[in-house]
Formats: structure tokens, sequence, C-alpha cells
């Protein structure tokens, strides 16, 4: 259960008492008038309004968005309002949100009625230009934090809210969003303090907003320096949590990163070291979470189980503590993540991508430096904006003995993600690309390298993925499946990773390599060298053109034979590749063609 912050006294002109809030009907919903505050609630119970000493904080519109509103699959309808007394209920059959309204005060209640989760979501106008975090510093909108506890500035005005999940930006335009997270069947509760800014708080915000920001310049050198990076990080035990999950022989620690904001920052990892012989040098993998994810124990434990040394650390400036997507951020924490599109004017080492990979550097440096590691043999794989993460990693770091990328890749400006570039101004859209995108780094990539993805998937499409592999020098292995459902846990999941990495680690019997494929009219076929026996052959193929993500697939079996299989493509289809199949059940694909 979340907390309300205390309330702030507001002053009241001499002789004036407040009495408690009047609600009143407004067309199909309800407004509420304070001190100096005024609210709305519409007929579909969205938070229309919220305007605190005639400055309004939310942003709402006819349809979307709606101010503050719950949010599963699509902003919801709670089109059964009432009032009674000071408060407003919204009902429908998947939630109830019901205002509390006070004199400084606004207590949201938001019961889930679903098996699934949901949010409540706010989005904040422009005249929001200020925000001040847990951690005390002020920050011009938009950005994104892992905020709990946020005060708004639109100066006079101030609002602060507790309960929240983050506050992320910029979104359509440049507005800022903060969201709290309603999980399955639950009730949560947002507090809003309403009132004034403080003398120093209005300092505060003002100085924050005549902060010259200045673009960051580029590198004179690499951007990721392994003289600096290839050492390894001092490092001690984590001690005092609530860990969200823990495994048998895995330890919880931090390690010195790099900088954030002028100040040392501490990363958390989850390190792992199996049983093994005095004598053994053991193997070794590093594990980087994805969007939403942290560092699990239970990822280094399945590696340590198989033999492997591994450590998996955050990316984002958070601790284990809390569920998935909703981490607790560490006082000494670096960036926060995703993307970093609302901090590319930030100083360039204080950037989250920066901290990220400098975090993977360090990691795998630490790892290398144990006396039961073997600082030869070690692989990186990392999944979604891990995977995005590892595809640019193995063109900085070339110790690592092969990478895995899972979903994640570059060329972002033809995928998914290319949407929210596009929102960025011109030279900051070209500065992301230019600093953050693995295509710059990927053709500097010899290590071998094993690229999973489904056909389907809804954030690295087929296009952008395509032309990430093609851009390294080394051994290529792709493995495609048709809709490989997009998560963590079936990023983990692919045998084909850990065939990989006993092949390239431990000298076993590894994947089957494509050595050629061609078409010839409708005729098409792959060639291939196989350490196990390849029990079967598809043509996987789609008649459908259009967007990545829609495109229907289907798989019919190939001719296979000794060293080559092959097949003849149907009438109208769009784009194809061969999946190979071995005795183990791995599969590994040929590239994809489109055909006009």
């Amino acid at each position: 259960m979340f907390r309300l912050a205390t309330a702030v006294a507001l002053t009241v002109s001499a002789g004036s008492a407040w009495a408690a809030p009047l609600v009143v009907p407004q067309a199909g919903g309800y407004v509420a008038t304070g001190p100096l505050w005024r609210a709305s609630v519409g007929a579909d119970g969205a938070l229309t309004s919220l305007q605190v000493a005639g400055r309004e904080f939310l942003l709402s519109r006819e349809s979307f968005p709606r101010g503050g509103y719950a949010y599963q699959d699509g902003p919801l309808v709670l089109a059964d309002v009432t009032s009674d007394a000071n408060r407003v209920t919204a009902r429908s059959d998947q939630a109830v949100l019901t205002y509390a309204f006070a004199d400084t005060s606004l207590d949201l209640s938001a019961q889930n009625l679903t098996d699934k989760d949901m949010l409540f979501v706010m989005v904040m106008t422009r005249d929001v230009t200020v925000v001040r975090g847990e951690e005390g510093k002020y920050r011009r909108t938009p950005l994104g934090m892992g905020y709990r506890q946020a005060a708004w500035f639109a100066l006079p005005g101030r609002v602060i809210m507790t309960g929240l999940r983050r506050i992320w930006g910029p979104w359509s335009d440049g507005y800022q969003v903060c969201e709290a997270l309603i999980p399955a069947g639950q009730t949560s509760r947002v507090g809003f303090d309403l009132g004034l800014a403080m003398p120093e708080e209005t300092k505060r915000v003002e100085a924050a907003m005549n902060r010259v920001i200045e673009p960051p310049t580029d590198p004179t050198g690499p951007m990721w320096d392994l003289n600096r990076f290839g050492q390894a990080p001092p490092y001690e035990p984590a001690t005092g949590y609530d860990w969200a999950e823990t495994a048998e022989g895995v330890q919880a620690i931090f390690f010195d990163g790099p900088p954030f904001e002028g100040e040392p920052t501490k990363v958390f990892a989850w390190l792992g070291i199996p049983p093994h012989a005095p004598e053994v040098k053991l193997p070794g993998m590093v594990l980087i979470h994805g969007g939403g994810g942290t560092a699990f124990a239970h990822w280094v434990k399945m590696w340590n189980d198989r033999g492997y040394a591994a450590i998996a650390m955050d990316t984002c400036g958070c601790v284990p503590v809390g569920s998935y997507g909703n981490w607790q951020r560490h006082p000494q924490g670096g960036p926060p993540g995703w993307g970093g599109w609302d901090q590319i004017d930030w100083p360039r080492e204080d950037q989250w991508t920066f901290h990220a990979i400098a975090d993977v550097l360090l990691a795998h440096s630490l790892l290398r430096s144990l006396p039961d590691v073997d600082p030869d043999r070690i692989g990186v794989t990392g999944i979604s904006w891990g995977g995005y993460l590892t595809s640019l990693t193995a063109g900085v770091d070339p110790r690592f003995r092969f990478a895995a990328p899972v979903y994640g890749c570059g060329f972002t400006l033809d995928m998914t993600f290319g949407d929210t570039l596009r929102q960025l101004q011109p030279e900051q859209r070209d500065r992301w690309m230019r600093w953050w995108d693995p295509s710059v780094y990927l053709k500097h990539a010899t290590m071998p390298i094993l690229w999973i993805n489904g056909t389907n998937d809804f954030a690295y499409t087929m296009n952008g993925w395509q032309r990430s592999y093609r851009e390294p020098t080394g051994p290529r292995y792709l493995s495609l499946r048709i809709e490989m459902p997009h998560g963590h846990n079936e990023g983990e999941a692919p045998e084909e990773i850990h065939a990989f990495a006993d092949q390239m680690l431990k000298g076993a019997p590894g994947l089957c390599r494509v050595t050629g494929h061609g078409r010839d009219g409708a005729n098409v076929w792959v060639t291939f060298d196989a350490p196990v026996t390849i029990t079967k052959a598809e043509l996987c193929y789609t008649t459908e053109g259009g967007k990545w993500t829609e495109r229907k697939w289907q798989a019919v079996p190939a001719e296979l034979t000794s060293g080559r299989a092959a097949a003849f493509l149907p009438e109208r289809v769009k784009c194809y590749y061969l999946n190979l199949t071995d005795a183990r059940g791995l599969i590994v694909s040929s590239e994809h063609e489109e055909l006009p």
C-alpha cells in the first residue's frame, strides 16, 4: 500500500476559512474546488483536469490522452460515475477509481478487478517544466526516471505525487508521462499534495529552467576506453535488502560504476561460481537483462548449473527489490533506462547507454579477474534491450569469445523505436544514432555471433535485424522462429544459446553452419555443415507485405539431402527463408529474402 505524503499547509487570505471542497456535477462528470486548486472528473472516470494556483498540470483531450486515466491494453472507460460528499467514484467491470478530495490534497484509490496488471497513467502539460525526484535533484521535463515519489512544478503551483512506479518521456511531441502500477486483483493508492511552491523550491525551479544546456560534443577518442573499463572494478557484498529472488550459490554484490552527475555510482550484480575442481578454470557468461528487468539470480544459477561462472548486472541504477518493471532505485545508481531519448542533451557520460555499456565492460573485467575463471573463455548474451546492448558490446569489447543477442539489434530508425527517435529534433536524433545505435559499432565485431529473433517481433523487426547481422566480419549464425514470443523468460530459454556457448567455450559439437543459400526463379536452396545430423528442413514464408509485425507466416517441409535443403516457392510469396533443425531440436536459419 502506498502512503500519502504529509500535507503542506497553504496560506489563505486573512479572514477567510476554507470549508470542505465542493463537488458538483458537470457534463456527465464532476468538478471539485479547493482553496488553491480545481479538478474535474470526466464521464469516463478520467481525471481530466488538475489546476493548482491557476496552472493546469494534466493534458486532457476529448479522446486521448485523458489527463489521468486507467490503462490496460488501452485507456479504460469507467462510465458509472457518482459522487458522495467529497468523493467521486468511477466504476466498470475492470476497475474502480475513487477520488477523495480534501483542502490541500487528493487521494486516489485505484482497484483492479481483473487478473491482469493495469496502470494509472498521467500525461502532464508543457506548463509542468521541472520535477524534483526522491534524491532531491531538480530536473527539466520531460525525462525518464524510476521515481516512486516526485514533486511537479508549474509555478507558482506544485503537486507532490506518491505511489508512482516511474516517470517517462518524451511522449508525442514532448509531453511528460508518469504512471502508477495497479497489480491484478489489488488496490493501489496515489497521493496528490496540492499547493504552492516554497520560496527555496521556486528558486531551484527557476535555476533549473534558466540553466543553459549545451549539446554534448562528439568524443575525440573511443566512446568506451578499454584502458579504463578493462580494469576490474572494486566490489563488495550487497546486504540488508529484501531481494525479489535469490538463488543458491549466487552472491549479491555492488561494484563501482562510472560517475553519474559528478557522483560515484554503485552497480548491483549477481555473481555465481559453480563448484569445480581446484585446478579447473571455468568458462564464463555475462548476462544483460532487458527492458523492465534487472539483474536476475535465477539466470546466473541456470548458467552455473551448466558449469559456467556468470554475472548479471542491473543497467538502470536499480536493485532487484520490487517487481518486474517496478524495481527500487539505488541512491548511488546511474541513469535510468531505456533508450535514453530524453537524456540526449545530457552530458555524454551521464546518458544511459554510456553507463549500460560501461557496466557490461566492468562486469566482464570483474569476472575475468577472478582466479576461478578462464579470462579467454567468456561470452555475452542479452535479451531485448539487453540484446541491443549485446550487439553494441560485440563491436566494443573484443575480449568476448562470442555474443548472442536475443531480439535486440541496431538500425533503430528501421524499426519500432524509430518512431520515438523521429519525435526528437533532427540534431538530437542524429546524435543518438551516431552515439548509441549498434550499427555504428557492429562493423568492428569479429567474434562469432548468434542472432536469435522471431518473425513478428514487436520491437526488433526483420529488416533492421538483417542489416545488423550483415555488419560484423566474424562468423554468423541465425535462429529465426515463426512468431517467437517476446519476453525475458523466452529470451533465456533458447537451447541454441547453450549449445553455442558449449561450442565456443568448451569445444562441444555446436550449431549447424549455413555455408550458402540462393534462389533460381522459384527454386530456393541452402547448403550447410552440421556437426549433429539435420533431421528436418522447412521453408518459412509469407505472402503478405506491409508491417513486419503483422505478417502471417507459414512453414512447409523442404527437401533434405546431404548438406543441402531445397524447396519450391508457392505463388505470391513476399518473403522467405529456410530453417534447419538438428537431432537435438536446435534451429539454424538462412537469411531471409524479400521478393517484389
